[in-house]
């Protein structure tokens, strides 16, 4: 029998300003997008309406919300267990970029850079990481087109961290 181990994160002091991440790729679905905009009542014509897209919208077809896009961005990154059982919080979103749109059968990734970390003012045993969120379309061919980006703050433990 093989003994599983549990997976661990990186702690607060590993991580590096400078650094740069890059998730695996994930092809949307028309399921993601029909389920997204029913949860989150996201009912425009411009989500559903094929032919109201194709006739009125510079797309052309059915996009994904900008805001869909986000936690998609997030959980890319989360499956590559850097934060397994190391992140704290999330402390905040911003600068939000939107450069073009996603639809049903493209394919996007995401590059995160490690901006700034610095010490946690209240906790002396947390530290605080800063990063840049990038989402990118790629194509077939392998290009990448920018879709949009964004910014995050964390909060994580330091290896020395107890409660």
């Amino acid at each position: 029998m093989v003994e599983i181990t549990e997976m661990k994160g990186k702690y607060f002091e590993e991580f590096q300003e400078g650094e740069t991440y890059l998730t695996s790729r994930r092809t949307l679905r028309e399921g993601d997008l029909i389920d997204f905009c029913n949860l989150c009542w996201f009912n425009l014509s411009m989500f559903f309406d094929e032919i109201y897209a194709a006739e009125e919208m510079p797309y052309k077809s059915p996009v994904f919300p900008g805001p869909f896009i986000i936690p998609l961005a997030l959980g890319l990154f989360l499956k590559l267990g850097l934060y397994e059982r190391t992140v704290i919080a999330l402390l905040g979103i911003k600068n939000l970029r939107f450069k073009a749109s996603l639809r049903v059968g493209d394919t996007m990734e995401v590059e995160v850079k490690i901006l700034t970390k610095k010490n946690s003012k209240t906790y002396s045993n947390r530290g605080i990481l800063h990063s840049l969120f990038s989402i990118n379309k790629v194509n077939h061919d392998l290009s990448k087109e920018f879709i949009m980006s964004f910014e995050m703050t964390h909060m994580l433990k330091k290896k020395n961290y107890n409660l």
